[in-house]
């Protein structure tokens, strides 16, 4: 008799556990997944904010970035042309230039730009230094030297020696930055 009973308690534990199973796999099945994604897609994010301040009009995109789309694909083009930037695979040419140009134009802060485009603060830095050498590259082709001569009226007026004055200086300090 002890066996049968034994034999009755291990099945009625075998059952227990089958059903115990089928009760959490069918739980499982039901469950409503929620998928592990970014909360924010960050490219979405910054390619559209990108097209916002360049397609809502010349105003607002002077307003963000102190230029005309059109000076700023002509910038990028110029840039291009002569081999002082490009596109790296996580930051195009184009992005690069705008956060410069909100950086400079707008006074802000790495910390608030990098918020805007989900950069850190290290690459919106790293960015900002090779656009800045970039352009710094471009003022001998975009900057034209003054001319040695000064009109004979300017030169012979003396309301104008003040300024003279501050013009020779001038003359002297660049030929010494020339010379150096």
């Amino acid at each position: 008799m002890d066996s049968k009973i034994i034999h009755a308690a291990c099945m009625g534990a075998a059952v227990t556990i089958i059903a115990t199973g089928v009760a959490i796999i069918e739980q499982e099945r039901n469950r409503i997944y929620i998928p592990k994604e970014p909360r924010i897609n960050a490219i979405a994010q910054w390619e559209f904010y990108i097209d916002s301040i360049l397609n809502r009009g010349d105003r607002h995109c002077i307003e963000q970035i102190r230029m005309k789309p059109v000076v700023l694909y002509k910038l990028c083009d110029v840039i291009t042309s002569r081999n002082l930037l490009w596109s790296t695979q996580n930051v195009s040419m184009k992005e690069q230039v705008i956060v410069f140009l909100q950086i400079i134009g707008q006074n802000q802060r790495f910390f608030f730009i990098s918020g805007i485009y989900y950069r850190s603060v290290e690459t919106i830095h790293r960015y900002f230094k090779i656009i800045l050498k970039a352009v710094l590259k471009l003022y001998k082709h975009l900057i034209k030297d003054p001319e040695d001569i000064v009109p004979a009226e300017i030169m012979n007026n003396r309301r104008f020696y003040s300024y003279f004055k501050v013009w020779e200086q001038y003359q002297y300090f660049y030929t010494l930055i020339n010379y150096i």
